[in-house]
């Protein structure tokens, strides 16, 4: 939109390289002012900006959006690219939301923006555009109501033998937006209920309703065909019903089909067949009617039914080996990668880590359902501080730490209590925290190191894509977007990276039962700190606050 070529791009980026992260915008000012090649596409880039930002302040949202297709030539430019019509069309659906978006409460491109960005942030998307044409060469399988306003050359209404839906006429209170309410009366007394004159009288007007509407849909139904109309219905015994049709038409006579004999019927396939029992010698040459019993299917099909009870679609000893064995791949056909569609797309270190210590194989862990759900922490009587969460304390007490400063157990007790005074802890969980082995922790050769450090970061969240088969040693050739918190990383006098994981756990034996237990998750770690900085690691330690001492890992 801009007409900016890559080297462009690249040189306005390159201007927002550093420390600290620059909007794509802020870097095209620093780019204006410097670089006088791109200063006039940027400033005639800045003005087309402004020009919209002009005309937000009148313009709806819709025809601001359609505005910025026609000033850019944007909606042309799609055109020429792979799957131009596509493209195109979506570009016409998003010009249709933004126009729906605004009959709303909410209004403008601001709330817009925050829509989409909502949308995305749930992993849902606006319905992509349709493109098939009226009088495309394709079959069409629709509803009657989608078909409104359609017309085809041939057209198949299929499954007219079912009943119309009456049951909501069957509900304890009925509602019509005319008549009112109509409820059941219910006698506790005596247990018994039966239906009010409201409700009775509700009901034949829904009834007498519903039926006109259905008469309304089959109308459209019927005129949606240019030159072929095919009706399919299931019925159990035609010649029967047939029968009982005729005669009610004799019965009621006239030269249309009386209306009480209508409503007796609950089907598009009886409305049509009393109009074709009424008007047979009339319209032969228009309708063809077609009746096919069992038999004549089977025998469409070459299977002979030598036992009525049998079920005619078991033909297996009708076909030879070859066909059968054909019929037995393509029922039993497996999907060669169906652990790749178990996989889930999103993890974390922890969960990772939790799988490599448990030996837990992965077709064990995507078929893993909850047995039973928890009863919510806020329902609960007590609310207990667990080890984790104790966990969870320490390392937000040393988060809070400044390493530039010396403590003592005062100090490290004031911090505590200003969480509390801050209600980011309660007090419960204030008196779980040990002040002893956080204060052991100032104390220590890590803390004392941090103090030199050129560059300190704590609780620093990444995401990287990790291969399936390093994880659950499969043979897939999928990613998982892995997600993780690193605990604490620093830049030393020689601009080392120094990678840091504290750890609570209780330990039994000795430090390499750390080390055994926490070596996937800090192989992550350190895998995402030197895709992201562009440098080994150099050193990687576990700070065990039980153990009061740093220990690195080989």
């Amino acid at each position: 939109m801009g007409g900016f070529s890559d080297n462009d791009l690249m040189k306005i980026k390159l201007e927002g390289y550093s420390k600290e992260q620059s909007y794509f915008y802020e870097t095209l000012l620093k780019a204006k002012e410097k670089d006088i090649d791109l200063s006039i596409k940027i400033e005639k880039f800045l003005s087309l900006i402004q020009n919209f930002r002009d005309k937000k302040e009148y313009l709806p949202l819709d025809e601001l959006i359609w505005q910025i297709y026609l000033d850019t030539g944007y909606y042309n430019y799609v055109s020429l690219m792979p799957n131009g019509n596509l493209r195109q069309a979506n570009l016409k659906v998003l010009f249709e939301k933004a126009k729906d978006y605004e009959t709303a409460s909410f209004k403008g491109l601001f709330n817009f923006i925050n829509f989409i960005d909502k949308l995305k942030t749930n992993n849902q998307d606006m319905d992509s555009a349709k493109i098939i044409g009226e009088n495309e060469d394709v079959v069409r399988i629709m509803s009657i109501h989608k078909s409104k306003g359609l017309e085809f050359p041939v057209v198949f209404l299929c499954g007219t033998g079912k009943k119309f839906n009456l049951m909501d006429l069957n509900d304890n209170l009925l509602l019509h937006q005319d008549i009112g309410i109509g409820p059941k009366y219910i006698d506790y007394e005596r247990k018994i209920e039966y239906n009010t004159l409201a409700k009775t009288a509700i009901g034949y007007r829904t009834r007498k309703e519903t039926i006109a509407e259905e008469m309304r849909i089959l109308y459209v139904a019927l005129t949606r065909a240019k030159e072929k109309l095919f009706i399919t219905g299931l019925s159990k015994d035609f010649e029967k019903e047939a029968k009982k049709k005729k005669d009610l038409l004799e019965i009621y006579g006239g030269k249309t089909i009386n209306c009480n004999i209508i409503k007796n019927y609950k089907s598009y396939l009886d409305w049509l067949e009393l109009v074709y029992l009424k008007n047979e010698t009339n319209i032969k040459d228009i309708v063809a009617l077609q009746v096919y019993q069992k038999e004549d299917l089977l025998k469409h099909l070459k299977i002979e039914d030598t036992n009525q009870k049998e079920d005619h679609l078991k033909f297996k000893d009708k076909l030879n080996d070859t066909q059968n064995e054909k019929i037995k791949q393509l029922l039993n056909w497996n999907y060669e990668n169906i652990l790749a569609t178990k996989i889930e797309a999103k993890s974390s270190v922890t969960k990772i880590k939790e799988m490599e210590n448990e030996n837990i194989l992965f077709e064990e862990k995507v078929d893993n359902k909850i047995e039973s759900l928890q009863k919510p922490k806020f329902l609960s009587d007590d609310i207990k501080i667990t080890k984790a969460r104790i966990g969870t304390l320490m390392h937000l007490c040393i988060q809070k730490l400044d390493e530039k400063l010396e403590y003592d157990y005062k100090e490290v007790s004031n911090i505590i209590d200003k969480l509390v005074e801050c209600s980011i802890i309660t007090k419960k969980e204030a008196e779980a925290i040990d002040r002893e082995k956080l204060l052991a922790y100032t104390k220590s050769d890590l803390f004392m190191s941090l103090k030199n450090a050129k560059e300190i970061h704590k609780e620093e969240p990444f995401y990287m894509n990790i291969k399936v088969n390093e994880i659950y040693k499969e043979n897939i050739e999928e990613n998982i977007l892995v997600q993780g918190v690193i605990d604490l990383y620093y830049i030393d006098e020689k601009d080392n990276i120094i990678l840091v994981d504290y750890k609570t756990d209780y330990v039994k034996k000795d430090e390499q039962e750390l080390v055994d237990k926490y070596k996937k998750q800090l192989e992550i770690y350190a895998d995402a700190l030197e895709s992201a900085l562009g440098k080994k690691v150099y050193k990687t330690y576990i700070y065990s606050v039980y153990l009061g001492k740093s220990i690195e890992m080989h």
